[in-house]
């Protein structure tokens, strides 16, 4: 008879209704306790340049910038003779002049990230000082080890 009593009592589960799965975790429990799913994040995000508005420039008193570089139509990156902007990762970051601001391009940095300008193609004697060109960027966090290129097009002068 006691055996009878004790298989019932098993097979009708005393307990408060939750679903036991293996060595008595609920699978709620398993759940909570499993790895979380891996978010997927852009590697290079911290290097990824975003496009500039006129309030970035007038706030930054570039407001007619020395030369800019710009890609489909939108500045994404703005020169002055003293100073230098983009937004890197949300942020309007400013750089310093590494090298001077040419037709050419130039070189710019802050204590994590860089920016190297260059044209792209033959620069051609006796050219002037303005215009628009063919141009890569290449933006370079060096604390997140984070880089990318883009190309467009480098505009200096009016």
């Amino acid at each position: 008879m006691r055996a009878a009593l004790a298989l019932a009592m098993l097979l009708s589960g005393c307990g408060d209704g939750v679903a036991v799965t293996d060595r008595g975790a609920s699978e709620n429990q398993m759940e909570r306790l499993s790895t979380p799913r891996k978010e997927v994040v852009d590697p290079q995000a911290p290097a990824r340049l975003q496009p500039l508005d006129r309030a970035d420039l007038v706030q930054a008193g570039l407001a007619d910038p020395l030369c800019d570089f710009s890609r489909d139509g939108r500045m994404l990156f703005a020169v002055s003779a003293a100073d230098a902007i983009a937004r890197v990762g949300g942020t309007v970051r400013h750089f310093a002049h590494s090298t001077p601001a040419e037709p050419t391009g130039g070189f710019f940095e802050d204590r994590q990230v860089s920016v190297s300008v260059g044209r792209v193609g033959e620069v051609r004697p006796g050219e002037g000082a303005v215009g628009s060109w063919p141009a890569r960027i290449t933006v370079t966090n060096r604390r997140a080890e984070a880089q990318t290129e883009l190309n467009g097009v480098w505009r200096c002068g009016s």
